[in-house]
């Protein structure tokens, strides 16, 4: 069974991988750093699940902090 746009989570999305794999590749770019190919990519993936990984800890924090359950 295929995933619809729907269906499919924002961090698979090929759409937003790309759009930061060229965010990175042009900042390399002005540094006037030469990535190997494929690094942009890698260096993408590997950046949007850091940026989930620090929400759900922020999360969780949050949650932890709070004085009143989940309702």
């Amino acid at each position: 069974m295929s995933e619809t746009p729907i269906n499919k989570p924002a961090m698979q999305s090929l759409t937003l991988q790309s759009a930061a794999a060229i965010a990175i590749a042009f900042a390399a770019e002005r540094l006037g750093a030469a990535l190997p190919e494929g690094a942009a990519q890698e260096l993408a993936a590997a950046f949007i699940d850091l940026v989930v990984a620090l929400g759900l800890i922020g999360v969780a924090v949050g949650r932890a902090r709070a004085r009143t359950p989940i309702s």
